[in-house]
This record gives C-alpha cells, sequence and structure tokens, in this order.
C-alpha cells in the first residue's frame, strides 16, 4: 500500500455569510484555507490578516483562529496531518498567509474534493498525493519570498521569481484582452525565451500555459458564483468564442463548463470526509447568535 507524508482528513466549499463568524477555537491537525472570492479578516496566533481572493491561510496545529468576514466569503478548505518530520517541521516554520499567484492551486482543492466524494479505487491515496504537491508547492513560495525579501539584488539567482511576478501581473491585469508572449515579455523589459526560460524554472509551465489556466480559474469563478451564460463568460475571461472557451475549459478541467456548473451547485457547504474515522467539529456562529447569547448572560447577571 501507498504510504504518504501527510494525509486528507476533510475538505469542503463553504460560504460564510457577512454576519456569520467563525469562532475562536484551536485542533491538533493542520488546516488550509483557499480564499476565492470575498473580504475579511482573519485571527491565527493573535494577530490579524486581511484576506482577499487568491488568499491561502496556513492554520498549525493548536493555533488559535477565527474569521471574520466583511462580505460574502467563498472558501476552499483542507484539515490534514502530516507524519513526515521533515515536512512537518518545514510547514510550523512557514508563514501563515501566502498571497498565491498559481491559479492550479484551487483546482488542486478541488480535485481533493472529487476524489473524496466519488471514492473511487485509491482515492485516499490520489488525495494525499494532490495535498503533497499543495503543500511543497506552499514551501517553495515560502522560500522563495524568504529569499527576495532578505536580498533586494537584481544579480540575486531569485531574480527570476521577480520577472515571473511582474509577469503574472501582467497576465492577471490583462487576462480579459489579447495577451500574447511579446507583449508579456515587453511588460517586464526582457527577451521572449528570457520570460520562456523563468517560467519554465520557477512554475514549471509556459507563460502560455499560465495564461489559459488564469483564464479558466477566473471562468470557475463566474461558472460557480454567477448567473452569466458562457457566451458572456468566455468574452469575459478572455476567449473570443464560446467554443473556444468550452474546448479549452475540457482540456484543463477534464469536463465542460455545464457538468463543472452542475457538480459545484451540487457540492456547496458538504462536508467531504477523506478519513471516515474523522470527526468535523462546526465553529461558525451568527451575530444574531452572539447577541442573543450575550443577552442571556446580562438577564442572569
Amino acid at each position: 500500500m501507498v504510504t504518504s507524508s501527510a494525509e486528507v482528513l476533510w475538505t469542503a466549499r463553504y460560504d460564510y455569510q457577512p454576519q456569520t463568524k467563525l469562532a475562536k477555537h484551536e485542533h491538533a491537525y493542520f488546516q488550509m484555507i483557499y480564499f476565492v472570492s470575498g473580504s475579511g479578516s482573519a485571527y491565527l496566533k493573535q494577530r490579524e490578516y486581511l484576506i482577499k481572493p487568491g488568499s491561502l491561510l496556513l492554520v498549525k496545529p493548536h493555533s488559535v483562529h477565527s474569521l471574520n468576514p466583511s462580505s460574502l466569503v467563498k472558501t476552499l478548505d483542507l484539515k490534514f496531518v502530516v507524519k513526515d518530520r521533515w515536512l512537518r517541521g518545514r510547514l510550523m516554520r512557514a508563514s501563515e498567509l501566502h498571497e498565491e499567484n498559481d491559479p492550479g492551486i484551487s483546482t488542486q482543492f478541488e480535485r481533493i474534493r472529487h476524489e473524496g466524494e466519488h471514492q473511487g479505487y485509491l482515492h485516499r491515496e490520489l488525495c494525499n498525493l494532490f495535498l503533497g504537491e499543495i503543500l511543497l508547492h506552499y514551501l517553495r513560495d515560502d522560500q522563495s519570498q524568504e529569499k527576495l525579501c532578505t536580498n533586494d539584488h537584481v544579480d540575486h539567482p531569485l531574480y527570476g521569481n521577480r520577472i515571473v511576478q511582474q509577469a503574472t501581473t501582467f497576465i492577471r491585469d490583462h487576462h480579459a484582452q489579447d495577451c500574447t508572449l511579446l507583449q508579456i515579455s515587453r511588460a517586464v523589459g526582457k527577451s521572449d525565451r528570457h520570460v520562456r526560460q523563468h517560467f519554465k524554472d520557477v512554475l514549471g509551465i509556459s507563460p502560455r500555459r499560465y495564461l489559459l489556466q488564469y483564464r479558466i480559474q477566473k471562468a470557475k469563478n463566474l461558472i460557480e458564483y454567477s448567473s452569466y451564460s458562457f457566451k458572456e463568460i468566455a468574452d469575459k475571461v478572455g476567449f473570443k468564442t464560446v467554443h473556444h472557451f468550452t474546448r479549452a475549459f475540457h482540456e484543463v478541467c477534464g469536463e465542460t463548463p455545464g457538468a463543472w456548473r452542475r457538480k459545484y451547485q451540487d457540492g456547496i457547504c458538504k462536508d467531504v470526509y477523506i478519513d471516515p474515522q474523522f470527526v468535523n467539529t462546526i465553529w461558525t456562529v451568527s451575530e444574531d447568535a452572539v447577541r442573543d447569547s450575550l443577552g442571556s448572560l446580562r438577564a442572569i447577571a
């Protein structure tokens, strides 16, 4: 049987309404929350973090944490344990919050949920494999950010990361328009070949592939959280025709936009247990409930 350095316990997609709070609590396992949309703040280890779309929060074991949405906040959530000592040590030393640039991260969250829902042959092993990819990506990004912050010289070996950061920012800002490699290269002041090589070294994919994945990720968000037609969505994320959009979506996600929308609507706020022995505790509480509790305490006093 395949062994794993980290094992998924539970996953879910969850929508936090503005009037709903995640109460302060702690637990003995790791948790990672990807914020798809919305804004608010997260309390973690006596610090307050502002959250926004693309934020990736790492909750370490026995870290007191809570969430306070200021708008409708949509999340992808994982709870897991880490058995490998080296991996656990690195995660315990890693920063708690990343601003995620890789559109593939949310896809990995979704793949875990998909495997957990269908429970096919070796689904737990596949879930753990996808989790391992997420954690290694998180640690690599954490290491890169640490080195970039401590050395600003342009000849630093990690200068390529800055090129990729500038290029990905340009792609995200212009993904709905014609966005060619030549335009990306001019935006960062480097040659086409230079930009392609840095993308390969840092992200393992080409700029063209990153653009495609980013467009599809934006499309997935619109499919899940809006009532736009697929033709409107295709136009909003940079595809010239709905046929091209459908074909590209199927290539990246393995299913059509229509199938994705139906699957998402069937799975919102649904707990998916990867480890059948895990018991998830609900810590959300509405502001009305908080006020009622305070009123009861005052009456008793």
